[in-house]
């Protein structure tokens, strides 16, 4: 069933759109964060550290996989919106050939390059690099799946579907975690055992996802299948998101680098500053599920020309996701010290985990709001000062950090506190750019509309 998000009160559209969207994101945090709570616990807090050390490479291919399919999801719920239903199938056929060519390069990549890339960008220790290694040549070999999950779950969202996508992930995560007790704690396969259940969870995934798509859009024998215009409106708007992304995994990854560093003299910091990324991963849910809401709603209405709507969407989804994320930062304050023990640390480990956590639940509020300003201008195809924006935040962090760290001023914590005052660089860019307007006049539809005539 399609959902016309172009009628109808606002906050209810996008908070029931909203909702299987964050449903799907905490599962997929969830059994992440349930595969480092079994591998801490059963193979040891060294495997921990090697799985949780990866994470920011893991992050640059889903940064990659999920970016370029923002322009998928652009370029549709726009189509959607402007009742261009002729159109769909042809883009949604482009948009599955070209996720699914960069899913197979990248596949290849991350086979072949991961070792150089942990020890070259991440800078791993020793004592964890070969399972360190292991891991991320196997989870890449499910890169592939990422790409096409990730591109059929934003053709679904552009229409309004995002009930189908939870489904998926429900199947997905509950396999996940299944595989991943059989793997590591029966079979004792370690984390070679948590990145094969990884990665067959997502090839269900997309398969499932993949059939379900094509009884909503059947393959037409003899039809025209790839545009090339089509793909690169797509790349155009998508590749902005994904170098954005794709930057902060890499900022991330300078900072665990970093981290890594201060693990020479402190060892605890490494597993510590791992459980904390992976707790705070579950803040960003309700950000990131109002934006990818209010990114759809503000596609289809802007294809509508309903400009009011869009700016009432953003005032209800920045009071619903404020709220949401500061009572999730309170829990977290309050129960720091137990969630971060889940995972098996201990002593030093788990103090400076726990002073982590706590850190950023005084600034997790205005990542939100800068993620809902960032969810309008990602709708109306506006993608380019969000990247700006980005660069400037992970700029601030990287140089503060390493400087910080260089004159010795905040020890080990100079890889994370710098963070929200990046932050904020990013709300003064993003906040001009919303209030000036200029973002309305970039309708993907129309535009393409035009250049066919």
């Amino acid at each position: 069933m399609k959902h016309d998000m172009t009628v109808g009160k606002e906050w209810k559209l996008i908070l029931l759109f909203t909702l299987p969207i964050m449903a799907g994101n905490i599962l997929q945090q969830l059994y992440n964060i349930i595969d480092g709570i079994i591998v801490g616990n059963f193979v040891g807090e060294l495997s921990f550290a090697s799985v949780a050390t990866s994470g920011p490479l893991v992050l640059m291919y889903l940064a990659l996989a999920f970016g370029l399919s923002v322009g998928v999801g652009i370029t549709v719920s726009q189509y959607f919106g402007a009742g261009k239903d002729d159109e769909l199938p042809i883009a949604i056929d482009t948009a599955l050939i070209l996720l699914g060519v960069c899913g197979l390069i990248f596949t290849g990549v991350g086979m072949i390059l991961s070792p150089h890339m942990l020890r070259i960008i991440l800078n791993v220790p020793e004592e964890i690099f070969p399972e360190a290694v292991t891991y991320m040549r196997i989870y890449s070999a499910g890169l592939f799946f990422q790409f096409m999950y990730n591109c059929i779950a934003s053709t679904l969202r552009g229409i309004g579907d995002s009930k189908a996508t939870l489904y998926f992930l429900i199947v997905s995560a509950i396999l996940n975690i299944i595989l991943t007790f059989i793997f590591v704690i029966t079979i004792k396969w370690g984390v070679a055992g948590a990145a094969f259940s990884t990665v067959l969870a997502q090839a269900v995934c997309a398969t499932v996802s993949y059939i379900y798509l094509r009884k909503r859009f059947p393959f037409i024998k003899g039809g025209k299948h790839f545009d090339i215009k089509l793909a690169k409106t797509m790349i155009k708007l998508g590749l902005p998101i994904a170098v954005q992304m794709s930057l902060i995994s890499l900022g991330n990854g300078a900072m665990q680098r970093l981290v890594n560093s201060f693990g020479v003299t402190t060892p605890a910091v490494v597993p510590a500053y791992g459980a904390a990324v992976r707790l705070d991963a579950l803040v960003f849910v309700p950000m990131s599920g109002f934006q990818a809401g209010l990114a759809s709603f503000t596609g289809q209405n802007i294809g509508a020309g309903k400009l009011e709507r869009v700016r009432t969407g953003l005032r209800s989804s920045l009071v619903m996701a404020v709220l949401c994320t500061v009572f999730i930062s309170l829990c977290y304050y309050i129960f720091a010290e137990t969630i971060v023990g889940f995972f098996g640390l201990s002593n030093e480990s788990l103090v400076i985990g726990t002073s982590i956590v706590r850190y950023f639940t005084f600034f997790f509020w205005i990542l939100a709001c800068n993620m809902m300003f960032s969810g309008v201008l990602q709708g109306a195809g506006d993608t380019v000062i969000i990247t700006l924006a980005t660069l400037t935040s992970l700029s601030t962090r990287v140089v503060l950090g390493y400087l910080a760290a260089h004159f010795e001023i905040l020890g080990y914590s100079a890889a994370w506190m710098p963070v929200p005052l990046g932050w904020l660089f990013w709300a003064t860019i993003i906040y001009s750019r919303y209030f000036s307007g200029k973002w309305k006049n970039k309708a993907v539809a129309g535009r393409l509309s035009h250049e066919s005539n």
